[in-house]
């Protein structure tokens, strides 16, 4: 794992420029999200699905990039990398949707089955939608609404939120090769979904489960940091920079970790798990 580690800082070190869309499209999402929420419910959907249009042609671009920047990591022109946004967009738009669509079915079934779940084995907290909603306008009113909770409460708040960061924890599991067997072995939305999960469950499984436990854990300490010494403005540029720093690290670490066991097998490629 430490050669990964390693060879990914190389890589996104000498492929910087992958940053370029990545900071891009998060400037341009912001805005369009921030002048899009407003108006009837006719305007929000149409909204909400020209925003996943642009999610969609980003992570097609993108992901694209990522596939030439893994499989041609000794390029002498890192630069040809921005070049091939277009191409990974006309090539690799409609998969992309297949795969937003897979992740939106299966986010709806850990949901149903966390909801009931929790239902049945925590119980309702007695916490209506509208009160809660209202908590979250400003720490003064989180804060005292928080105040507000009984012990039992408290104690239903802190397992339900351990069982939606338990069942989320086992979905992002689930989808951690998805975009990388869509780029690398099949287009099919569906059949990169299987392949994905037969590489993720292979005799690589412990070594995959060590690799997601070193994202998952790394991406929970740089967000505790960051809201921690985020909060004047110089700090708050300095910890986003990093923020887009380890996207781009652990997308190239993804992407190279599974080109190396999944992909390129005895130096040739291979769809066989």
């Amino acid at each position: 794992m430490i050669n990964y580690l390693k060879n990914s800082f190389r890589i996104t070190n000498k492929y910087i420029i992958l940053a370029t869309p990545l900071i891009l499209f998060s400037l341009l999402s912001s805005l369009y999200i921030l002048f899009s929420l407003r108006g009837n419910l006719i305007n929000l959907l149409i909204a909400f699905v020209l925003f996943t249009l642009m999610l969609t042609a980003f992570i097609a671009g993108w992901s694209y990039m990522l596939k030439r920047c893994v499989s041609n990591p000794e390029t002498e022109d890192p630069n040809f990398l921005i070049r091939e946004f277009p191409a990974g967009v006309g090539e690799y738009f409609l998969p992309v949707l297949g795969l937003l669509f897979n992740v939106l079915v299966l986010s709806v079934i850990f949901y149903a089955v966390s909801y009931v779940a929790g239902m049945k084995l925590i119980g309702d907290v007695g916490i209506s939608a509208g009160a809660f909603s209202k908590a979250m306008e400003s720490m003064d009113a989180l804060r005292a609404f928080l105040t507000s909770l009984s012990k039992e409460q408290i104690i239903k708040l802190n397992a339900w939120n351990f069982l939606i960061l338990f069942a989320m924890g086992i979905e992002y599991f689930l989808l951690l090769f998805h975009l990388p067997a869509l780029s690398f072995k099949s287009k099919n939305p569906f059949k990169a979904f299987w392949l994905a999960l037969k590489d993720l469950f292979s005799k690589q499984f412990f070594k995959n489960i060590v690799l997601y436990l070193l994202l998952f854990f790394s991406y929970a300490i740089l967000s505790i940091l960051s809201s921690i010494f985020g909060l004047n403005v110089i700090t708050h540029f300095i910890f986003t920079l990093i923020n887009f720093y380890y996207l781009v690290y652990i997308a190239v670490l993804v992407y190279g970790y599974y080109y190396a066991n999944f992909v390129q097998i005895g130096g040739k490629f291979d769809e066989r798990v």
